[in-house]
């Protein structure tokens, strides 16, 4: 039986990922400052209102405007996809509980019958997450006072987010992307969410005398045959491409 796909919305990739990313599945996209995570994930949103795909982009940093007039470089119009029903870009601040993120994700994902969804970003989630009083009360008693050394308390509760988190997007059936800082050879803040999602993209830029190389990376993709290596991308007039 065939794997349906998602495409990207990036220029290129696709072909390497055997036409696109899992039907339904969870993606991190994992990037230092600037290599182009956000352009990357709103592009994904763009291309698939585009299919008929409606989409939600979810960010824990930025306003909606922001975000929006940052695409129009790119030659995406959001305000038209907006208001047409087909995407929703919503800032989520000042929330005192993972159940209320995952109320208001559920809320706008239904509201436009949503099949994309992003979450910009994680790290953002997993700070967060360390302040969610659900969130204490599921990690056992002895891991909150300290008293085994199996495992420190912060890890429990990010690596107890990301199972139920993931499990919640899933039965909302929409294949999500998550961003988030790479540091060093993780690829999240806690180095917890490589383990769990289906796939990983990694986008890096260096310094080569005047000119920035960037580059993109499939470091993982659950039911997908994959090649290893580096991919060259620039950021260009209509956004983000393999080149």
């Amino acid at each position: 039986m065939s794997i349906e796909r998602v495409s990207t919305g990036i220029a290129g990739l696709d072909k390497f990922l055997n036409g696109g990313y899992p039907k339904n599945s969870v993606i991190l996209v994992a990037g230092g400052p600037g290599s182009g995570k956000t352009t990357f994930a709103m592009q994904y949103i763009y291309h698939g209102a585009k299919l008929k795909e409606p989409g939600v982009y979810i960010s824990f940093e930025q306003e909606p405007e922001q975000l929006k007039n940052s695409m129009k470089q790119f030659g995406m119009d959001f305000d038209e996809l907006e208001r047409e029903q087909k995407v929703i870009i919503l800032r989520i601040k000042r929330v005192e509980d993972i159940k209320e993120v995952l109320k208001i994700i559920e809320s706008n994902v239904k509201k436009i019958n949503a099949k994309r969804l992003v979450i910009d970003s994680l790290g953002s989630l997993e700070v967060l997450a360390l302040t969610f009083k659900s969130m204490m009360e599921e990690i056992p008693l002895q891991l909150r006072v300290g008293k085994l050394p199996i495992s420190p308390p912060k890890e429990a509760i990010i690596r107890k987010l990301m199972y139920n988190a993931i499990d919640y997007l899933k039965s909302l059936n929409v294949t999500t992307i998550l961003t988030s800082e790479a540091i060093n050879t993780e690829y999240s803040r806690y180095g917890i969410a490589e383990f769990i999602v289906d796939g990983i993209i990694k986008l890096e830029y260096q310094i080569v005398g005047k000119a920035m190389e960037r580059n993109l990376s499939i470091i993982k993709m659950r039911e997908t045959p994959i090649e290893g290596g580096r991919y060259g991308i620039e950021i260009g007039k209509k956004g983000l491409r393999i080149v």
